[in-house]
C-alpha cells in the first residue's frame, strides 16, 4: 500500500514540477515589450506614439486639426485601438481631433503586474489626457469593455465630459461562456492562459476578423500584441476582477448627470446581450438608443460607416448645442430619446423623423 502511494505523491509532484517549468518557459519564450521593442515597431511603422505615464508607457494615435473638438475612443477587452482605425479618416474629415490608445495590458501598451480592475483603466484615462495637455471636455466613445470604461470615466469626472457614446456596452451583463469561467480559477486558469492562450485568443480573433472590413489587418494587428510578455495575464486578470456587471451605480451617476448619451447596438449581440439595453436606458434615461436587427458585437469594424455616421450626426448635435455647466454642475439643453430603428438594410443615416420622445418597451 506505502508503495502504491510513494509512487502516486511522486507522479502528482512530477506533474505540478511540470506545471511550474511550462509555466515559466511560456512567459519566458515572448518577448519583452520594452524600448526596444517599441523602436522597432516605430521604425516598421507598426505604432503611432508612446507616452509615459503611471504605470508604464502607453500606445496612442491622435490626428486631427489642433482646435478641433477632440473625441477620444475605447477599444474593449481584447481587440487593443485599431479596432478604430477606419473611424480615424472620417471623424478627422469631418473637423474632429481623433485620439485612441491601448488599454493597459493590450495592443501596444505596458502590461504591468497589477490588478486590471475599474480603478486602473479610469486612472489610466485620466492621466493620459492629462499627459496630452486636454483641457477641454471630450466626446467619449467606448465599445464593449470601453463602453464601461467610458461610462466609469463619465460617472466620476462629469466635468470632463462633452458627451459619451456607448457602442454595445459592458457592464451590466454579459453572456455566460463556462470556458470563461474555468479560466477565471486559481492555478489552472493562469496555466491554461499561459500555455495556451495564444492559440486561444488568436482562434477568437480568427472568428471575429471575419465580418472585418479587412480581415488580414484586423489579424496582423491582433497578432502582432500576442508577440510580447503579459497579454495572457492582463486578460486573466481583468476577467478576474473588471465588473462586466453590477455597474448600475456607474450608469445611474451619468443619468443622474444629464450627460448627452448615445447608444448603439446589435440585437444579435451574443457577447453583451441587447437585453441589457432595458436595464440601460432605465439608469440614463436622457439616452438616445439605436439598435439594428440581425447585427452582432462586432458592429464597431463590421460597418463603421454606419457606426461612423451615427457618431457624427450625435456630435453634430452636441456641436450646437450649449454645453456650458448649468445648475449643479449639470450640461444644458434637452435631450430627445431613440427608439430602436427596426430596418431591412440597417445602413445609412437615421432617417427623417425616426427620433422620438418615448419610453423604451
Amino acid at each position: 500500500m506505502m508503495t502504491y502511494v510513494k509512487a502516486a505523491f511522486i507522479l502528482v509532484t512530477a506533474i505540478a514540477l511540470l506545471m511550474v517549468i511550462s509555466f515559466w518557459a511560456a512567459g519566458r519564450a515572448r518577448t519583452a515589450l520594452d524600448d526596444e521593442a517599441r523602436d522597432k515597431l516605430l521604425s516598421r511603422g507598426h505604432a503611432y506614439s508612446f507616452i509615459e505615464l503611471s504605470q508604464g508607457k502607453v500606445h496612442y494615435r491622435l490626428e486631427g486639426p489642433e482646435d478641433g473638438q477632440l473625441i477620444v475612443l475605447v477599444h474593449g477587452f481584447s481587440t487593443p485601438s485599431f479596432v478604430w482605425d477606419e473611424h480615424f479618416k472620417p471623424l478627422v474629415q469631418a473637423g474632429y481631433r481623433v485620439l485612441a490608445f491601448d488599454n493597459y495590458g493590450r495592443g501596444l501598451s505596458a502590461r504591468p503586474d497589477v490588478t486590471y480592475n475599474a480603478d486602473l483603466f479610469d486612472t489610466q484615462l485620466v492621466e493620459l489626457l492629462d499627459a496630452l495637455g486636454v483641457k477641454r471636455r471630450v466626446d467619449l466613445v467606448g465599445y464593449s469593455m470601453g463602453g464601461a470604461i467610458a461610462t466609469v470615466f463619465s460617472a466620476r469626472h462629469t466635468e470632463r465630459v462633452r458627451s459619451l457614446t456607448l457602442i454595445a456596452p459592458a457592464g451590466l451583463g454579459v453572456a455566460s461562456n463556462p470556458n470563461i469561467e474555468l479560466l477565471t480559477r486559481p492555478l489552472i486558469g493562469d496555466w491554461i492562459v499561459r500555455l495556451f492562450g495564444t492559440r486561444l485568443f488568436y482562434s477568437g480573433a480568427a472568428e471575429e476578423a471575419k465580418s472585418a472590413t479587412n480581415p488580414g489587418a484586423f489579424l496582423a494587428g491582433f497578432n502582432r500584441q500576442l508577440e510580447y510578455r503579459g497579454y495572457g495575464d492582463a486578460l486573466l486578470s481583468t476577467l478576474r476582477h473588471y465588473p462586466f456587471t453590477g455597474l448600475d451605480d456607474a450608469y445611474a451617476a451619468v443619468g443622474a448627470s444629464s450627460l448627452p448619451v448615445l447608444v448603439i447596438w446589435g440585437e444579435a449581440d451574443a457577447v453583451v446581450p441587447y437585453s441589457a439595453a432595458t436595464r440601460l436606458m432605465e439608469l440614463v434615461p436622457q439616452a438616445q438608443l439605436r439598435s439594428y436587427p440581425a447585427v452582432g458585437h462586432n458592429i464597431t469594424f463590421s460597418d463603421p460607416a454606419l457606426v461612423n455616421s451615427l457618431i457624427m450626426s450625435f456630435l453634430r448635435t452636441q456641436d450646437t448645442r450649449v454645453t456650458s455647466p448649468g445648475a449643479g454642475g449639470k450640461p444644458r439643453g434637452p435631450l430627445a430619446r431613440m427608439e430602436p430603428r427596426r430596418c431591412a438594410s440597417c445602413t445609412g443615416l437615421p432617417e427623417e423623423g425616426e427620433i422620438v420622445v418615448a419610453p423604451i418597451n
